[in-house]
């Protein structure tokens, strides 16, 4: 897109002069973006070393004129592509972080922005014997999609475990009440709590102490998840990540501890620690011309 609308300043923005106001005001509007048409969330990609012109994305709803076409760039093509599938009626669904391994995953946009229902951390368990033979593998990346395109499965009362070791429960119960949308997160019910939280990022940024934030928008709570010093680099190598930029408008799905931050205690921030715990969904418009 050429333009987004400001929730900053209230005023419509071209990408070029969007691009050339100074640093400071540019990291406070890139989080305050919207569709000019239907609204949704937008964000800012600068000038590409590719040679791609700074321009506007947004997750736009399906009636918008202005929607683009999103399309796959990486090897993870079916994962994203295809229609979010069915949870079956009879068997828990586990995921096996030690077998995460990281990855970035670009796909076609949502049809819809994120939401959810609040979440309460479950019970942990662990699964023995034959029930195991009834449960559905899932991948975290497989979780994020379904989050993203299906609101049924965000309400679901699907029983999940997600397992650090062979046996170790991590994280187990419905899924529901594991999984928390940014934009439910409340200081009265997820305060120091530790369960998967997931949402959109519009910015990013490394800190001089070598820790790496991304950063949501005030619709979605100001939430940021802020990525240890000591993981950082591998972060950045694990998800093919060579400008920070390029994570503006992704998806995140992430579990860690919640707290809140700021002069009112009202910012929540999570931490993540350990790279098997969080999974990325990137996006590019289909339409991008190099510039020249």
């Amino acid at each position: 897109m050429q333009y987004a609308f400001c929730l900053t300043d209230s005023q419509p923005w071209e990408a070029s002069k969007f691009a050339n106001l100074s640093q400071g005001d540019l990291s406070e509007k890139r989080n305050n973006l919207i569709c000019t048409q239907c609204k949704a969330l937008a964000w800012f990609r600068k000038e590409s070393r590719h040679g791609h012109p700074a321009h506007f994305c947004a997750h736009h709803l399906p009636e918008c004129e202005l929607k683009a076409e999103y399309v796959v760039v990486d090897q993870d093509r079916g994962d994203g592509t295809e229609a979010a599938d069915m949870v079956q009626s009879s068997g828990d669904i586990i995921v096996r972080l030690d077998k995460e391994i990281g990855g970035d995953i670009d796909v076609l946009p949502p049809p819809e922005l994120p939401g959810g229902p609040q979440g309460q951390e479950g019970r942990s368990h662990v699964v023995r014997g034959n029930d195991r033979f009834s449960n559905q593998e899932f991948t975290l990346r497989r979780i994020l999609h379904r989050l993203v395109q299906s609101p049924d499965f965000r309400t679901s009362t699907a029983k999940i475990t997600f397992f650090k070791k062979e046996n170790e429960p991590y994280i187990q119960g419905m899924v529901r009440n594991v999984t928390c949308a940014f934009s439910d997160i409340n200081k009265e019910n997820h305060n120091e709590k530790t369960m998967f939280y997931w949402g959109p990022v519009t910015s990013a940024k490394k800190t001089d102490d070598g820790k790496i934030w991304l950063n949501s928008t005030p619709r979605y709570q100001s939430v940021s998840v802020a990525i240890f010093s000591d993981i950082a680099d591998e972060f950045l190598q694990t998800f093919n990540i060579t400008d920070l930029d390029d994570l503006a408008g992704a998806h995140i799905l992430v579990s860690g501890k919640c707290f809140f931050a700021g002069a009112k205690q009202a910012k929540p921030v999570i931490w993540c620690g350990t790279l098997n715990q969080i999974v990325i969904r990137r996006y590019r418009a289909a339409n991008l011309q190099v510039a020249g």
